[in-house]
């Protein structure tokens, strides 16, 4: 029996749905600890009378630590298992979040959301990596872009927060809120380890303990390989590392280049001030149909495919809203803009664990999500300079152009996985 057929056997569908709404809780609590960056920013620097570039090294501090985080998270998950090193990240990224909304400076300001962001860029990789190893092969992709649509959710509370308390009591208490972290901490907790990490390890009691099964078929595993960055880097797999490491910069680029100074780009769009506040809410509601697409298509059309339009859906929409002049027009493409590109998103969490096997599959997702947070740190600063150059237009054509190449050379270079097992 293969390792796919022994959990698809001992993993029930509840159990199943049970992890997919316990990891969705902590990856919905990471966009709410990212994207409370744009609806902050500005009452930030009213407040500590910051110039734009200063505030854009306050919201790239996030992904200095984020970088950290998950340049290391597949090692841990890998070293210390699934689900301590989810419990890890989401108790350092939690303690530190509500720290922030107590920095009286600048200085104090980025050393909290450095160690946050540590805490951010961990634990992505960490719940990727460990519900994967819960899913069968039937159903993993749609559960994964599932997983990531959670951020939608996280993004739609914090921006509903923001509204309600923090604009009208202070940006303090948004940073405070998230102290929500603690919810999906306590419940893992009491969740079980991933089965083919266990199994991997050689823990078969544990195993037949936890998920109460005893083993006595012969269970086939993948070949077994010491877990190292230099295997991204085989021959084997090499094609697949710098295209997938394409992908997931590009997707953060695109992202957080247009999000994290979106009110700064509307601004310059005429848009007044006191509505840029909705017009985010919109813009985060609208991620929710690109996840439910994606994760649809995902088992429809395939992987390659599924990216391959929604990355051309991004760039496309993109023109269109740099090109936008109107209140209307502004709000419909920057809804398209959230629509494509977050389920562009959605399909690269879940594409990228199907590319590696179970031994080094943590590293691979920490790698890129590392990745993630480089481009992530770039983008604000990307986005700030044609803001101060007031050709934002320019700007976005450049993330468009982006997205066109990256699709391309995803589907040239990277293999289907629709229907394949995971070793």
């Amino acid at each position: 029996m293969t390792l796919d057929a022994l959990i698809e056997k001992i993993i029930s569908k509840n159990q199943r749905k049970f992890m997919l709404f316990i990891t969705a809780l902590g990856w919905a609590f990471v966009a709410s600890g990212i994207m409370v960056l744009p609806f902050t920013q500005k009452m930030i620097m009213n407040e500590w009378h910051l110039s734009r570039v200063f505030a854009t090294t306050l919201s790239s501090s996030t992904f200095i630590g984020m970088f950290l985080g998950a340049l290391i998270a597949g090692l841990i998950s890998d070293f210390i298992g699934r689900k301590n090193a989810s419990l890890l990240f989401l108790i350092i990224a939690s303690t530190f979040s509500v720290l922030t909304g107590f920095s009286s400076n600048p200085t104090l300001f980025i050393i909290f959301r450095i160690i946050s962001g540590f805490g951010f860029g961990g634990l992505l990789p960490a719940l990727n990596t460990y519900l994967t190893e819960f899913l069968n092969t039937s159903i993993r992709g749609k559960y994964l872009v599932l997983l990531e649509s959670s951020w939608a959710l996280g993004s739609i509370m914090i921006a509903l927060f923001h509204i309600i308390i923090g604009r009208n009591f202070g940006w303090k208490y948004d940073y405070m809120f998230l102290s929500i972290g603690l919810i999906p901490f306590l419940i893992i907790l009491y969740l079980p380890e991933s089965p083919k990490y266990l199994l991997l390890k050689n823990k078969n009691k544990k195993f037949e303990k936890l998920f109460k099964y005893t083993l006595n078929e012969k269970i086939i595993f993948p070949k077994s390989t010491k877990s190292s960055i230099k295997n991204l880097f085989e021959k084997k797999y090499l094609s697949k590392t710098l295209n997938v490491w394409l992908l997931w910069f590009v997707m953060s680029f695109g992202y957080y280049g247009v999000f994290i100074w979106f009110k700064g780009i509307l601004a310059q769009k005429g848009i007044s001030i006191i509505k840029t506040d909705w017009y985010l809410f919109y813009m985060y509601l609208a991620q929710l149909p690109g996840y439910l697409l994606a994760a649809f298509l995902i088992e429809k059309i395939g992987r390659r495919k599924s990216i391959l339009l929604f990355t051309f859906g991004t760039g496309i929409s993109s023109i269109l809203f740099a090109f936008a002049n109107t209140n209307v027009t502004v709000l419909l493409y920057s809804m398209v803009v959230s629509i494509f590109c977050m389920g562009a998103w959605g399909l690269t969490y879940a594409y990228t664990p199907e590319l590696y096997p179970t031994s080094f599959r943590g590293t691979a997702n920490g790698t890129s999500g590392s990745i993630t947070r480089l481009s992530g740190f770039l983008a604000p600063y990307y986005t700030a300079y044609f803001l101060e150059k007031n050709n934002i237009m320019i700007g976005l054509i450049g993330i468009s152009l982006l997205f066109f190449i990256t699709g391309t050379l995803n589907y040239i270079f990277l293999p289907e996985t629709l229907n394949k097992e995971v070793n």
